[in-house]
């Protein structure tokens, strides 16, 4: 109880703000099950928003009279097409879309396995890609699209190539596509820390305050501006960054190998 009553708290200042009410908004969700996607439903559902979801474990989200839960691959374009027309026979139209889904990746980067490649680029890039363009085919104006993002993609960062590389590539597609749309659609990108330091639920109320307030970019967390800056502007930052993500590579590859790891499982 204590918890959703600072949750409340928290959202009580941006409903006042906002010009257009959560009780109003038509909302689809790709990948609810997911540690962002329950706090941002949970917050969405209290404040009365209409949602569609779509998610490969449906069975994992509880059920709410204001949601509707399909059960699709977030990673196969079809299936994204499939919620998108699912979505507007259940909700009549779409207000905002939401692109959660991801494959999160850290040290195989030197692995080769061309079927995880695939899902992974599938997942964090063309799917995404694909949905965006799907949705403004089909819906002429009016639509707010909001990508969650990652603050890897502008430089460089040992154990993320591959996770990196694909946030990158859907971040340009969204920049270029953003400026050549025009002013008809509204895009929101929220940037997340890197996944072992992201809180879902801080994320969720950034994500949030997206849906009340349509923004170019939004950050996670205020310390990645200053962190952005000072890379900027003090370029010599970045070696020591460098060393940094090398050195807890190099230690995550050693857990990996430890003689713990390799000893037999007493779990059943």
């Amino acid at each position: 109880m204590l918890t959703t009553q600072k949750i409340r708290l928290s959202i009580d200042p941006l409903n006042q703000i906002a010009d257009m009410k959560l009780a109003s908004k038509k909302i689809v969700l790709s990948s609810g099950s997911s540690p962002l996607g329950k706090e941002l439903l949970s917050l969405l559902l209290l404040e009365g928003a209409l949602v569609v979801v779509g998610d490969s474990n449906p069975e994992e989200i509880p059920n709410h009279p204001n949601l509707q839960k399909y059960k699709i691959d977030p990673s196969k374009p079809d299936q994204m097409e499939r919620l998108i027309e699912s979505a507007i026979e259940t909700l009549d139209k779409i207000d905002v879309f939401i692109l959660n889904s991801e494959q999160i990746t850290y040290a195989e980067d030197e692995k080769e396995d061309w079927n995880k490649l695939k899902i992974l680029f599938h997942s964090n890039t063309l799917a995404p890609i694909h949905t965006v363009q799907r949705l403004t085919n089909l819906i002429s104006v009016g639509l707010h699209i909001i990508v969650v993002s990652s603050d890897l993609t502008k430089i460089p960062t040992p154990g993320f190539g591959l996770y990196g590389s694909t946030k990158s590539a859907l971040d340009y597609f969204w920049d270029s596509f953003r400026k050549q749309i025009g002013r008809e659609f509204r895009f929101s990108r929220v940037i997340a820390l890197e996944p072992k330091l992201s809180d879902p639920k801080r994320l969720a109320l950034r994500v949030l305050q997206s849906v009340l307030r349509p923004k170019k970019r939004r950050y996670e967390h205020i310390s990645q501006l200053g962190n952005r800056f000072m890379l900027k502007f003090l370029p010599f930052l970045r070696f020591f960054r460098t060393l940094a993500y090398a050195f807890r590579l190099k230690q995550e590859k050693k857990k990996k190998i430890s003689p713990n790891d390799l000893s037999p499982s007493t779990e059943n």
